[in-house]
């Protein structure tokens, strides 16, 4: 089987939209400084907007394949190149997954282990779970993200006490300056990663709560990444914060229960791993299903697919200073590929889908007319 529910679709929405803002907030906290945090409140409320939007548009005009809505808003050329503009968008998004995992790990717990040896063991899983049906797919993403909220849900509250809440203090002391015109813009753009699931929604069985459940993923999501810029700026203060490559794994060292049990570096293992490894999962198989007419030879795709991605990987995971550098220009080419570009389409898709509607009520008003 290889269909889903509108309340399963509520997990593919959180298990892509929330990983890359918690795993590094420092990006968008050196723009944004103690303000971030409304920069995030400010987003999440058009990420909502956003989502209801492009669901509703779907809904609408019932149709739920991105392919087909794709190619129907524009010239047969044109929708396909603009269609694999997305699908690179989603390549980009799944190579930032592992490229971010890889140098997580590397740069936290193994600064022995090579970039490459952390890449093999994080790809070699996907290979076997990419070749396998969606329903296997929804398995996966069913037990491991529960897990993953399970563990955020502990960490909050295993590091409540140790932060101080002054740090958030003045409040727009600067006003609404460009910096936080454009941190808001890049959190929301990181945000609209939601778009990845977009190619899923053909297999979603039944559409009709599709809308409640996608808007309901949507504040979950906004919660999420609102307490993660929270609690880095609260724990370390806006001008620490800004200057850790990834704070929740320092966080995660004040750990401490009982005056020795120290084990909070799991906590974030076990995050950076598993929500990239779902999004890295959920992009990919995305392609596949935007070009699964294209694609005769599964497994041998999915070896191409993941060799790119490991070669890629490792040249960018070896320096922090040059995957932080281009993750800043990647927060802009989520903003264009994941927001504009939908935005632009579904817009168009629906004004087509409208128009046609229009003259068919016409055609048979008129014929109804004749017929008097």
């Amino acid at each position: 089987m290889n269909k889903l529910s509108a309340k399963h679709f509520i997990f593919f929405i959180i298990g892509v939209a929330f990983i890359s803002l918690k795993t590094y907030p420092s990006i968008f906290i050196n723009l944004g400084g103690r303000d971030t945090w409304i920069c995030a409140l400010v987003a999440s409320l058009i990420f909502i907007l956003y989502v209801s939007y492009i669901i509703n548009i779907c809904t609408v005009t019932n149709t739920y394949n991105i392919n087909h809505i794709f190619k129907s808003s524009l010239p047969k050329l044109l929708g396909n190149v603009f269609l694999f503009v997305f699908a690179l968008g989603l390549f980009l998004a799944s190579l930032e997954a592992a490229t971010v995992e890889a140098n997580a790990i590397h740069s936290t717990f193994f600064i022995e282990t090579p970039v490459w040896y952390v890449l093999i063991f994080f790809l070699l899983p996907s290979v076997f779970l990419l070749s396998k049906n969606i329903r296997t797919l929804l398995i996966f993403i069913l037990i491991s993200l529960s897990s993953l909220l399970f563990n955020e849900l502990l960490f909050f509250v295993l590091t409540q006490k140790y932060k101080n809440i002054d740090y958030m203090l003045p409040v727009l002391s600067s006003g609404i300056t460009k910096e936080f015109i454009i941190t808001t813009l890049l959190i929301l753009g990181s945000m609209c990663s939601f778009v990845i699931v977009l190619p899923f929604l053909k297999n979603v069985k039944e559409t009709k709560s599709i809308k409640k459940h996608s808007i309901t993923a949507a504040i979950i999501v906004s919660i999420i990444v609102m307490i993660s810029i929270l609690e880095v700026i609260t724990f370390f203060g806006p001008l620490r914060g800004s200057n850790i490559f990834y704070p929740e794994f320092i966080m995660g060292q004040r750990i401490e229960l009982a005056g020795f049990l120290e084990f909070g570096e799991l906590f974030f293992l076990y995050q950076t791993v598993v929500g990239s490894f779902i999004k890295y999962i959920l992009c990919s198989y995305g392609i596949m299903l935007i070009y699964e007419k294209y694609i005769s030879y599964k497994k041998v795709f999915i070896l191409l697919y993941t060799s790119i991605i490991f070669a890629l990987g490792t040249i960018i995971g070896r320096s922090n200073l040059l995957l932080y550098d281009l993750l800043k220009y990647y927060q802009i080419i989520n903003l264009l590929l994941f927001l504009v570009l939908p935005l632009i389409i579904f817009t168009l898709h629906y004004l087509k889908a409208n128009n046609k509607k229009s003259k068919r009520a016409e055609r048979k008003y008129t014929k109804g007319g004749q017929g008097h």
